[in-house]
């Protein structure tokens, strides 16, 4: 049981209002943490800045570690180590000789990952990691080559996935493999030895615990409060006039938006699609629409609050994710607003969602047409919003979530008093 207030720094790549789901996932847990009197800080990367500045978003405390300089850096081009780690680990050690009674350093995502947690087991303290995606055992994060799920980093994948995702020279990538190969297992490395490891699902638990083994490796999903995000609406709608259908997220292969194009153009649209998001597909995807003659919007990018209200407002939400969606934070922010919500049972959808209960998981253009279908019926999508709603409640909320969070944190608190300061490695 908790005895005191700690001081904890939630390090991130990214931070809110300007942010995909990672960031406000972390925002969330820094909300509840605020809420039961722990003193919190983020410090989240920037690139866009060359110096470090302070802000508050919402309550929080942000500081901002600007990486632009980091971009004339040799180091990034060559693929040494990571651009943004050394950065990170000096400003980390010079705040730490500042502010000395930090009790916990939890890491959120890639480029903060492994510094943070060398920082913090050189300096004795309680180091938590969550991951988020496959970014430990995977070059870029999402353990999807080609046009398929990884099979695993082998010298083939590892070539392509330079070459396709990083856009090497095949000659280069194939100079290079070895050091990416010996990339990705230093970040695993690095990951395991934090004293505690969270996975946001067990989906990603069950992709990378067989690669990280010593790992303290445990799943606590991410935060999401029906109440908050109520508040956060207004009244009005949001300009999209009569009943749609909505997607979200970056319009990237991974996110499968092709696949949901083609499939409605096999079914059917019975309303219009509104794509809320921006991305290199963005193009090839307008102009699929056109060949196959489908109602879709393409609304390009927009903020947090205007996605809730469309969100909020649809008929229903569609997740058509191609990769293994670790645990989407617009299927559990839609389910949180009671709106239906249709995903591709991959990932951590189906930890989230039950069949034809709460949403619909759906594997083809059959089940997509099926639950489009069951769709039409006011009484079936109020009933199924509903279920939805309470799923989120009874689930992830944060008076759910966050007593498993303080359990994971006194632990770590705990090991880390045992193990007392670790020597620092390189990653």
């Amino acid at each position: 049981m908790q005895q005191r207030s700690w001081r904890i720094w939630l390090v991130t790549d990214v931070y809110p209002p300007d942010s995909g789901g990672s960031g406000w996932s972390t925002h969330a847990l820094a909300l509840a943490l605020v809420d039961r009197a722990h003193r919190v800080e983020v410090i989240s990367l920037n690139p866009g800045r060359a110096d470090v500045a302070r802000r508050c978003y919402e309550g929080i405390e942000v500081a901002e570690v600007g990486l632009r300089s980091a971009r004339r850096d040799p180091r990034r081009r060559l693929g040494a180590r990571d651009y943004s780690f050394g950065l990170l680990e000096r400003y980390l050690t010079g705040r730490l000789r500042e502010t000395p009674d930090v009790d916990i350093l939890h890491a959120q995502h890639l480029h903060s990952g492994p510094p943070t947690i060398q920082v913090g087991l050189a300096h004795g303290l309680a180091t938590v990691v969550t991951i988020r995606d496959y970014w430990p055992v995977c070059l870029h994060g999402t353990s999807w080559w080609g046009s398929a799920n990884c099979p695993g980093c082998t010298t083939a994948n590892l070539t392509s996935c330079m070459t396709e995702v990083w856009s090497w020279p095949r000659p280069a990538a194939r100079v290079m493999v070895g050091w990416a190969g010996r990339r990705v297992r230093a970040r695993g490395s690095a990951v395991a030895s934090a004293h505690q490891v969270l996975a946001v699902s067990e989906a990603v638990k069950h992709r990378i615990e067989g690669e990280m083994p010593g790992a303290n490796l445990s799943v606590v999903p991410n935060m999401v409060d029906p109440q908050r995000l109520e508040a956060a609406l207004s009244a009005a709608g949001d300009g999209v006039s009569g009943p749609y259908l909505l997607t979200a997220g970056k319009l990237l292969p991974t996110k499968g938006f092709d696949l949901l194009l083609t499939s409605l153009g096999e079914v059917g649209c019975p309303l219009p699609l509104v794509v809320a998001g921006d991305g290199p597909m963005r193009a090839a995807l307008e102009r699929q629409t056109l060949a196959l003659e489908l109602p879709v919007t393409f609304l390009g990018w927009v903020s947090h609050e205007r996605l809730l209200r469309l969100q909020r407002d649809a008929h229903a939400v569609l997740l058509p994710s191609a990769w293994h969606e670790p645990l989407s934070r617009l299927v559990l922010e839609t389910m949180g607003l009671g709106t239906p919500v249709v995903a591709w049972a991959r990932g951590g959808n189906p930890e989230m969602i039950s069949h034809g209960v709460n949403g619909w998981l759906v594997d083809d253009t059959d089940d997509l047409a099926t639950a489009l279908s069951e769709l039409s019926s006011p009484d079936v999508r109020r009933r199924v919003g509903r279920a939805g709603r309470e799923r989120v409640v009874t689930c992830y909320a944060p008076d759910v979530v966050y007593p498993a969070m303080a359990a994971v944190y006194a632990s770590a608190i705990e090991t880390a008093a045992l193990a007392g300061p670790a020597i620092r490695r390189k990653v």
